[in-house]
């Protein structure tokens, strides 16, 4: 047992003892704690796995992959991007694995992870706490968050976020503990280059900054001086890639701007108000359910029973990250994000469940396997509730596998108006099967200009189609006045049949296109049944 100095906090003092536990307990000799929520993952992703990409933007990964390029979306994820590029690089060069392949490459490489993800936060829970028992049960209330599950088996940059986002903090926080400079700044590189695969990441940033003095270390200049150097070297790991590619290629230039004019669109379609709290607390719900109920007497007793710990900040600094996604319109449409806060929420949680338990059951042994049970129990309650319509909507999305038969419908260059399958054709057009154009659904819709954006393309030789399954169009939240107004069409071109669902617009000077699209079955109203099944419908 070290000695630790008076002259260091309470604070300090704990984190002395849990620095002791961890090297005792070797980590290989820890294994049934952290294999078991890392094996729990790894099913649950299997057996989620998503039958193609994933969701819209695994899609544009792909594609970007392929290229070898950034996403042109925010700072790029270039890290993702680009490891993945030279994973196809390899692949092909060694087995002639195809671009129409290389999504189960980059799928499988984001299922590999997601255990890794787990241990990590395993190790991050075991270090603060210095119990493996709580440490489990953190792991587990990551392992089973179904943003976890969903996402670890896409082509998505969520669980990669994960596994880099909570290994930066296991380095930042043994180099707290340990004074050791370059741990610190190794951290802080690891953070800035996990903003590289997702900018929530970045959010992390405060506990960069108070964790060194809540763990004990004295407010003098030097340490502030190394405090402030490793947010300088956070700051240059986090933009410096982006900014290369900005500053070098006038053509990722072009689309960023083109990104940046959308994200601008689509964030006057979804303003944040008090309309946002429902959803916003909803999906943080679903996110982590018991550690939504169970943060605020953790909170409590951890703060009673020693004060401001690194247990403490961690789970401060998690909930600071995951308030601020309440001030981006997209949190509100889409509950992925939530995943950001968890890893550094759940080792508080798990710490009180398993204390709580152990002194109500008077037994350390009881408490872990009945804290277990009841994480678990939760969980399959969770997956339960959330499977039917989860399934429904990633078994939409991956149709997307299947969209280029209909597309070989179409001459190569046409411009095609699938609704949500717009991202089907970006594409197949981004893997080289043809060279279509499409009007898209949210940012890429000519809102109030849709027949004048159609009149134009026919105008200038363009033959346009429209897919009007109704699959593509659901009848909820913004996609609504996009239904509304394609509806109006109906009466300003002529209409061609070449498949069940697939037209041919044309002008009304067209005497040969006679077919009716019937596209007010489309519009809500004629639709009650999918409109109850929207989230916002009540």
């Amino acid at each position: 047992m070290e000695v630790v100095p008076a002259s260091e906090s309470p604070a300090a003092a704990r984190l002395a003892s849990a620095a002791n536990i961890a090297s005792e307990k070797k980590f290989l000799r820890a294994y049934p704690f952290w294999a078991t929520p890392a094996l729990v993952a790894l099913v649950l992703t299997l057996i989620y796995l998503n039958p193609f990409i994933g969701d819209w933007d695994g899609l544009d990964y792909t594609v970007f992959s392929l290229r070898g390029e950034p996403s042109s979306m925010a700072l790029g994820r270039s890290l993702f991007t680009l490891f993945n590029h030279g994973l196809y690089a390899l692949a092909h060069a060694l087995f002639g694995v195809r671009p129409e392949q290389a999504y189960l490459l980059f799928k499988f490489a984001v299922v590999a992870q997601t255990p890794l993800a787990v241990i990590v936060c395993w190790v991050l829970a075991r270090d603060l706490t210095g119990s493996v028992r709580s440490a489990t049960v953190a792991a587990l209330l990551v392992a089973l968050s179904p943003m976890l599950v969903i996402y670890g088996g896409q082509v998505m940059t969520d669980v990669p976020s994960v596994l880099l986002s909570a290994s930066a903090l296991v380095i930042h926080l043994r180099g707290v503990r340990k004074r050791r400079v370059w741990l610190i700044l190794l951290g802080a590189a690891l953070l800035g280059l996990g903003v590289n695969l997702r900018e929530t990441a970045g959010l992390f940033l405060p506990w960069f900054a108070l964790a060194p003095f809540v763990g004990g270390w004295k407010l003098n200049r030097r340490n502030i001086a190394l405090v402030g150097l490793s947010l300088i070297v956070f700051f240059v790991f986090a933009f410096g890639i982006w900014a290369v590619w900005f500053i070098s290629n006038p053509g990722y230039r072009k689309d960023w701007h083109i990104w940046l004019s959308s994200m601008q669109s689509e964030s006057a379609r979804h303003p944040i108000g008090v309309a946002n709290v429902r959803p916003f607390f909803v999906y943080f719900f679903l996110a982590a359910p018991l550690v939504v109920v169970g943060l605020p007497i953790a909170t409590w007793k951890e703060w009673r029973a020693r004060g401001l710990t690194l247990t403490l900040l961690s789970a401060a600094v998690g909930l600071l990250a995951t308030a601020m996604l309440f001030f981006n319109y997209s949190t509100t449409i889409n509950w992925r994000y939530f995943l950001t806060g968890v890893p550094a929420l759940a080792p508080l949680v798990g710490d009180y469940f398993v204390r709580s338990q152990t002194e109500k059951l008077g037994s350390e042994r009881r408490g872990f396997v009945t804290a277990i049970v009841g994480v678990a129990l939760v969980a399959g309650l969770m997956g339960l509730l959330i499977r039917p319509a989860g399934s429904e909507y990633f078994n939409r999305l991956a149709l997307a596998k299947t969209y280029d038969e209909r597309l070989k419908l179409m001459p190569r260059n046409a411009v095609v108006i699938a609704g949500s399958q717009t991202i089907a054709v970006n594409y197949w057009r981004g893997i080289g099967a043809g060279e279509w154009d499409a009007i898209g659904v949210g940012a890429g819709w000519p809102q109030g200009k849709l027949d004048q954006t159609i009149a134009e393309y026919l105008k200038s030789g363009r033959r346009v189609f429209l897919d009007t399954d109704p699959r593509w169009w659901q009848p909820c939240a913004w996609h609504v006045s996009e239904i509304v107004e394609l509806a109006k069409i109906d009466k300003r071109f002529h209409f061609l049949r070449v498949a069940p669902t697939v037209f041919e617009v044309r002008s009304l000077n067209d005497p040969a296109a006679t077919d009716q699209p019937h596209l007010e079955s489309l519009l809500p109203d004629n639709r009650p049944e999918e409109v109850q099944k929207c989230f916002n419908s009540g």
